[in-house]
């Protein structure tokens, strides 16, 4: 199974999360990670090596922002956050089977109303494509996206509401924060990995 981990920089949660794995992980796992809006090459932060070192685990890491490429090597794709999710769910929408949050993954955490997000994703795209199939050639572009923008209101609004609703997607994110911050997303990820891996 190759496992691709995504959080915003690529140099706090999802290199944490990579490099935890790795740890626990039987041979037949491979581990990657990447960023959303990541730098290319940045190493880890110095805290995220710090509470790795703790765990015998020393890194050498570079980022890499997300890709085409890594999305499509992956077996299953697990996001920090909620909008990491949707992020890759908006760009990616042939991998959004394979996209989860890494809490909804590993302890189901609010995974009915996932299925009611996606189920309103896929209404909305499916809308979209109809009312493309009946643009005039001659439509004015601004015409045009106010039009999709219109027949999509009702599923936007539904998942406006669904969101409102989930309550336990997101792994904190420290960036900015002491070693004590670290140290939680550390224990939050470690968590949601022994659970999935004990499973």
């Amino acid at each position: 199974m190759n496992v691709l981990f995504v959080c915003t920089g690529n140099t706090c949660r999802s290199p944490m999360a990579e490099a935890l794995l790795k740890q626990r992980a039987q041979s037949d796992i491979q581990v990657k990670s990447c960023g959303i809006s990541a730098m290319p090459g940045a190493p880890a932060s110095s805290q995220t090596e710090e509470v790795l070192r703790q765990e015998g685990i020393e890194i050498n890491h570079q980022s890499a922002p997300i890709s085409a490429a890594l999305v499509q090597w992956a077996d299953v794709i697990l996001t920090m956050t909620a909008s990491h999710k949707e992020r890759i769910w908006s760009e990616y929408p042939e991998e959004r089977k394979k996209t989860y949050t890494l809490k909804e993954f590993a302890l189901h955490a609010d995974i009915k109303i996932w299925e009611q997000i996606e189920k309103a994703y896929a209404n909305l795209e499916e809308k979209r494509k109809r009312c493309v199939k009946q643009f005039d050639s001659k439509m004015d572009p601004i015409e045009q996206r106010q039009r999709l923008y219109e027949i999509g209101q009702e599923e936007m609004e539904t998942i406006r509401d669904l969101k409102r609703q989930l309550t336990h997607s997101d792994i904190a994110d420290p960036f900015g924060g002491s070693t004590a911050h670290y140290l939680k997303t550390k224990q939050e990820i470690e968590a949601c990995l022994d659970r999935w891996l004990s499973s």
